[in-house]
């Protein structure tokens, strides 16, 4: 990977950040965006004490002349990627009929038409040139489908089946693409989802005992660029799951028991949403 021009959306913290260290540390050429302006300069600071070359940029993913912009700097600037990481995204706990319209035109705006804004941005010199690798970050929680997650959860299924495809298309160009389903990590993605049952409380509060770390999801990831993977599952227990929703009554028994312990009442759902 050393020389390699490589874009990593979301990448001033967690895995984002994580995944730019392990490019460094293999003499990749960075660029970096995220949202949040402070934590970029900080990782700036930390990425260039490392040796690395680092540009970085304060990016809306879902604001698509933003990405159109960057894309032409970056061509300008660099000459293009040979690796394009769309990991930037936001969270979101909540049954389906509580959730808004405003909730779920964040959730696609940001989770899948901000990498759909950089896929068509920056494949066209990928196809050019006959090389690249482009690289969605998806979640297991395309493969749990679990209740209070739903929205979410559709979201980054769309993702996954978007990218699994793209692959398929685009092996005929010379660009490569992989498929990342993480399963649960501890960053500072659910620091503010703190949930509403007494279960929901409960598993974010255990977040960090149960999740992944993610130094070690990044390095999966990197591993998985640097070999050429078209599909990346990070984790065991997220092959449990593929295997749950290929047996229907698994599936069905799985999405009743979780719909029943973090769900909520109807009572409070009908009072939260002036039903009746």
């Amino acid at each position: 990977m050393k020389d390699k021009r490589v874009l990593i959306t979301g990448g001033a913290a967690g895995i984002g950040l994580c995944l730019a260290r392990e490019f460094a540390m293999a003499g990749s050429r960075l660029v970096i965006t995220d949202i949040n302006e402070v934590a970029l300069e900080k990782a700036k600071a930390e990425l260039s004490a490392m040796g690395a070359s680092v540009m970085v940029r304060r990016v809306d993913v879902a604001d698509r002349q933003q990405v159109d912009d960057l894309a032409a700097e970056v061509a300008k600037e660099l000459g293009g990627l040979d690796v394009l990481v769309n990991n930037a995204g936001v969270g979101h706990s909540g049954e389906l009929v509580e959730t808004s319209l405003d909730d779920w035109h964040k959730l696609v705006n940001v989770n899948f038409f901000g990498p759909l804004h950089h896929v068509y941005a920056f494949l066209p010199d990928m196809i050019r040139a006959g090389s690249g690798r482009i690289v969605n970050v998806s979640s297991g929680q395309a493969f749990f489908r679990m209740p209070t997650w739903g929205a979410y959860a559709c979201v980054k299924l769309a993702l996954g089946a978007f990218s699994e495809i793209l692959g398929h298309e685009l092996r005929k160009f010379g660009v490569g693409v992989t498929t990342v389903y993480p399963f649960m990590v501890d960053t500072g993605f659910y620091s503010d989802i703190e949930g509403e049952t007494w279960l929901q409380k409960l598993s974010m509060k255990l977040v960090p005992y149960y999740s992944m770390k993610p130094e070690k999801v990044a390095r999966i990831i990197f591993k998985a660029v640097r070999d050429g993977k078209s599909l990346e599952l990070v984790s065991p227990i997220n092959r449990v799951a593929q295997l749950i929703q290929s047996v229907p009554l698994a599936a069905a028994l799985q999405g009743q028991i979780t719909a029943r312990m973090m769900g909520k009442s109807p009572e409070i759902l009908q009072k939260e949403l002036k039903i009746g």
